[in-house]
């Protein structure tokens, strides 16, 4: 992946649009991004990874990424121009934020997350095109993943390297390496097969048991179906004390050979009860027959002497049943009389009800001048009728002249607070415009006074570079001068004592002889007289070890030379910068000019709204100026129009005042009218009812009284006398029918042969016989259910017999399954002695990866430390820990001076650094390898060089170099001076009060 170019708007610290040329910065693949702490070089990080991926490194919320110093009407938004698996892309993305409304005027409104993906293409003219891919969230993610290989994870891993984060890793412990290893290589699917091996295994254990289970079970409904076996049935087979399945089946065997035995006796017994039975049951018959009969004909005799006691009373009732008939052909006429009567009398009380709601004058005043006056309210009411739109007129003429009448006074009230504020504007107009031509004057001084600002400040800071160098130069004068005494000294004892060594020479040489062996200088093999040392005399070693100070004293002096002559030209640069003023005296400077900057800022600011109140009052100049206007027009309308309706108001009052009648309103007049009219009309009613009634119950009268004659009564009122209710008629007549029934019934009992027979006979006992039958019902249902429940036992141990069978075919299996199931879960577990590292299976794929990252970051590991430094994997287990990983991602620090192995937090800051950035490349190609294979163009690395002498710095850079192979390019976040000198592309983060702001240097510019 390589980096082209990057636009942020409104993002982070940057207020406005700031522009990234990557491919500029990159020309000889190192670039550095430096600036201020709180500048913003950790933001251009975060504009990266939030235009691929939607979100930041990280857990900070992204509604927190819109700048607090853009304007409102700038909307945040991130593009990136990149290349990625051959393809050339732009994604532009915007997070979710608020906005003032353009329909409201006031509030906000909130915009959604948007994103675009474009693909570079160009046309056979060598022209560039962006064609658009998508422009959804989600297939925008795919399409990033698809193109880098990458997840956001990975990514700020491998591409941004948080020197931080590695650090911490590097002196983490195996739970919380195993956290982010886990997260980058995506491991949890080995973790999920060691889950699914345990619970494979604990499945074919449960399986297992509930196979034993169930043939235990069934060996329990064995033993409660042959609880019912008696020892007569045989001797019963004694249960297996343990639970083998085998013997459980023997033992059900043996018991389903004696229920076989046991069922054939019960079925034996069963069929002689039932004979039993049938013999009884003819028995009882015979006997409950025989008494049946004598009982019918003891109760024929019995009823034969009741009928004869009531044939007496039979002719009395047949005269009255007569009576009661004829009467009935009468009742019609006799209920239609009674019927006219109770109308008649209705119809009189209704009347007299109706004539009481009258005036007194029509009350006793007949019928045809009732209805005279009934067509004399009706006339009235039309007349009423129609006045009722005059009144609802006068009502609406009313309402209008009150509605003009306040309509007056508004438009009075109106016209007085705009001739008021007219009055005033003059005054007001040039105090507001005074105002705004001294703002827009000081507006215009703020370019100068900050560019006065910004002079002060660097003279300021040159001043202290100045002041700081010369404290600086005095110190390595002094420590050039002492070194340069103790290199003058070192050389003086070391000459002295190479002069003292020459001198004793001869004694030297002599120190080496041996009889018969040649001198070195006269060759004799004799040495009569040999020289002999000195008590002081200086040996090789002594001279070698004062060499040896001597040059470690020029090499410091020369160390301090050079180190005093970069001072002394940094201090002459500083000079030239601040001049020979005090820093004191600068510092007031800048306070002052920073003063007077801030106060012209703090009054321009108020420019825009001074501006917007000129014009919003000149505006509400022009509307006032209308309105006065508006408001003169409308009081001279109220009172021309005010004084014709109050005319035509009282014209209408006159007239409807008269046709009241003394109600309030004609409404009122009308209902008392129409309540006059009811009452009258249901009088009239109510009087030609009461006289149809009188008619109508006379000739009732007459046809009940002629039919009571034609019925043989004497009169009406005697055929009233004689009426019977229907059923009583009935009942007498069922009770004459009923009597004639029963006499003939007893006649024929009494003389049927089979009663007189069994009459004769001695009296049967059925009771006995009923005792008998019952005793052998008893022994039938005791044999049947004994048979049936011996049936059932032995249906049922058949059955139980054939699940064990069953059962046992399918336990071996199960049994070999669980054998394979458990041993695998052991071992991926860590729990089997198979598994010889006691690892986890995710914990082994884990320290798999951490031995790869190991290895890879100890290839540019020993480049940064001279050949000294390795990191080691170790695959112990931490003492004290309780982890699921059981051990296996131990990391610990080879020292090859040393041979001697040490924990990474025994590192110093420099050493933490150069080991953490080694380990964070290794990952990254690592991971890269596993995640795609696809090379990294771009790579970030932030902060930490600071901690690094110059001899590590400058073999830091030396694998950084190498990094470039390949046409890759490395970005280096740190504002580390010395990375200044040394890198000549450059991105400079500025920070202003209003925002800050992207700057590219080149060589030239530095």
């Amino acid at each position: 992946m390589h980096l082209h170019h990057l636009t942020v708007q409104a993002f982070g610290p940057f207020a406005r649009t700031e522009t990234v040329d990557f491919d500029a910065l990159a020309g000889n693949g190192l670039f550095l991004l430096r600036g201020d702490t709180g500048a913003g070089k950790t933001s251009v990080l975060d504009a990266v990874c939030f235009a691929l991926y939607g979100t930041v490194p990280g857990l900070r919320p992204t509604h927190r990424l819109r700048s607090d110093h853009a304007p409102t009407g700038i909307r945040t938004a991130v593009t990136l121009d990149f290349s990625a698996a051959g393809r050339r892309l732009k994604i532009t993305r915007t997070p979710k934020q608020e906005r003032p409304s353009t329909r409201a005027k006031s509030g906000f409104v909130t915009d959604d997350v948007t994103v675009q993906l474009h693909r570079h293409t160009t046309t056979a003219d060598g022209h560039d095109q962006w064609h658009p891919v998508c422009a959804s969230v989600q297939e925008a993610a795919r399409e990033i993943e698809a193109a880098l290989g990458l997840n956001k994870e990975q990514f700020c891993q491998v591409v941004l390297l948080p020197q931080g984060d590695f650090a911490k890793f590097l002196r983490s412990d195996a739970k919380d390496r195993a956290g982010l290893l886990r997260r980058l290589f995506g491991t949890s699917r080995f973790q999920e097969l060691q889950t699914w091996l345990t619970n494979r295994s604990k499945d074919t254990r449960n399986k297992l048991d509930e196979a034993l289970t169930e043939i235990r079970q069934l060996a329990e409904r064995i033993d409660q179906e042959t609880r019912t076996l008696h020892p007569q049935d045989g001797d019963l087979p004694i249960r297996p004390a343990h639970d083998d399945p085998a013997a459980i089946l023997a033992w059900t065997r043996q018991l389903l050979t004696l229920s076989r035995k046991a069922c054939t006796a019960a079925q034996t017994d069963a069929a002689c009860a039932d004979d039993e039975h049938d013999k009884a049951k003819r028995h009882h018959e015979k006997a409950a027959d025989l008494a049946e009969r004598q009982a019918r004909h003891h109760d024929a005799r019995t009823r034969r002497a009741a009928l004869d006691e009531e044939t007496a009373g039979h002719a009395r009732l047949r005269k009255e049943l007569g009576r009661g008939r004829s009467a009935q052909t009468v009742r019609p006429l006799l209920d239609a009389s009674d019927r006219a009567a109770a109308a008649l009398e209705k119809a009189r009380a209704d009347e007299n009800q109706a004539r009481a709601l009258l005036t007194a004058d029509y009350r006793q005043e007949a019928l045809r001048h009732l209805v005279a006056y009934l067509e004399r309210q009706h006339a009235e009411r039309g007349r009423i009728e129609g006045l009722i739109p005059d009144e609802r007129l006068h009502v609406r003429l009313g309402i209008r002249l009150d509605e003009l009448s306040i309509k007056e006074q508004q438009a009075r009230a109106d016209l007085g607070e705009a001739e008021k504020w007219l009055a005033a504007w003059p005054a007001e107009e040039s105090r507001h415009t005074r105002a705004v031509d001294a703002m827009t004057r000081v507006a215009d001084s703020i370019a100068h006074l900050e560019k006065t600002v910004q002079g002060a400040t660097a003279r300021h800071e040159a001043a202290l570079l100045r002041d700081n160098l010369a404290t600086r130069l005095t110190s390595a004068a002094e420590a050039k001068n002492a070194r340069a005494a103790q290199a003058l000294q070192a050389k003086q004892e070391w000459l002295d004592l190479r002069e003292c060594r020459l001198d004793g020479m001869a004694a030297e040489l002599a120190a080496q002889l041996s009889p018969g062996m040649p001198c070195t200088v006269c060759g004799s093999s004799q040495h009569p007289a040999p020289a002999r040392p000195q008590d002081d005399q200086p040996t090789r070693e002594d001279e070698d070890k004062a060499r040896i100070l001597h040059e470690q004293a020029e090499q410091a002096l020369t160390k301090a030379d050079r180190e005093h002559a970069e001072l002394a030209e940094q201090h002459a640069m500083a000079i030239g910068s601040a001049g020979t003023t005090s820093a004191a005296e600068l510092a007031n400077a800048l306070h002052a000019a920073r003063s007077t900057f801030e106060e012209a800022c703090d009054t321009a600011a108020g420019l825009s709204a001074a501006q917007d109140e000129l014009a919003r009052l000149r505006a509400e100049h022009d509307t006032r100026t209308r309105l006065c206007q508006e408001a003169r027009d409308l009081l001279t309308e109220c009172q021309t129009r005010s004084r014709a309706l109050a005319q035509q108001h009282e014209d209408l009052a006159r007239t409807l005042d008269e046709a009241r009648a003394g109600h309030t309103s004609l409404q009122a007049r009308l209902a008392d009218l129409t309540r006059t009219a009811e009452h009258l009309d249901h009088a009239i009613t109510a009087a030609q009812t009461t006289a149809a009634a009188e008619t109508t119950h006379h000739d009732a009268l007459t046809a009940a009284e002629q039919a009571a004659h034609s019925a043989d009564f004497t009169s009406r009122d005697d055929a009233a006398r004689a009426l019977r209710s229907p059923s009583l008629l009935q009942q007498w007549a069922d009770e004459l029918e009923q009597w004639g029934k029963e006499d003939a019934i007893v006649t024929s009992v009494l003389t049927d042969p089979a009663l007189l027979e069994a009459s004769l006979l001695p009296a049967a006992d059925p009771t006995a016989t009923a005792r008998a039958l019952q005793q052998a019902e008893a022994r039938l249902k005791d044999t049947a259910g004994t048979s049936r429940q011996a049936e059932a036992r032995v249906a049922a141990l058949t059955e139980l017999a054939s699940g064990i069978e069953a059962r046992l075919a399918g336990l071996e299996p199960l049994q070999q399954s669980h054998r394979l199931a458990d041993r695998l879960a052991s071992i991926a577990s860590g729990n089997s002695a198979a598994n010889t590292l006691s690892m986890e299976l995710e914990a082994y794929v884990l320290a798999a990866r951490l031995e790869e990252i190991a290895a890879a970051a100890n290839t540019r590991l020993q480049n940064m430390t001279s050949e000294r430094y390795l990191l080691v994997h170790s695959d112990e287990k931490e003492a004290g820990r309780r982890g699921r990983l059981k051990g296996g991602l131990g990391l610990r620090v080879l020292d090859t001076w040393t041979g001697i192995e040490r924990e990474t937090s025994t590192l110093s800051g420099g050493e933490t650094f150069t080991a953490s950035l080694a380990l964070a490349l290794g990952l990254a190609d690592v991971v890269t390898q596993e995640a795609s294979g696809r090379p990294l163009g771009t790579l970030f690395i932030d902060e930490g060089f600071g901690t690094l002498d110059e001899q590590n710095l400058q073999d830091v850079m030396d694998v950084l170099d190498q990094l470039r192979a390949g046409n890759r390019t490395v970005g280096i976040v740190s504002h580390v001076p010395e990375l200044s000198r040394r890198i000549p592309s450059q991105l400079n983060v500025q920070k202003h009060r209003d925002g800050s702001t992207l700057r590219p240097l080149t060589g030239a510019d530095l």
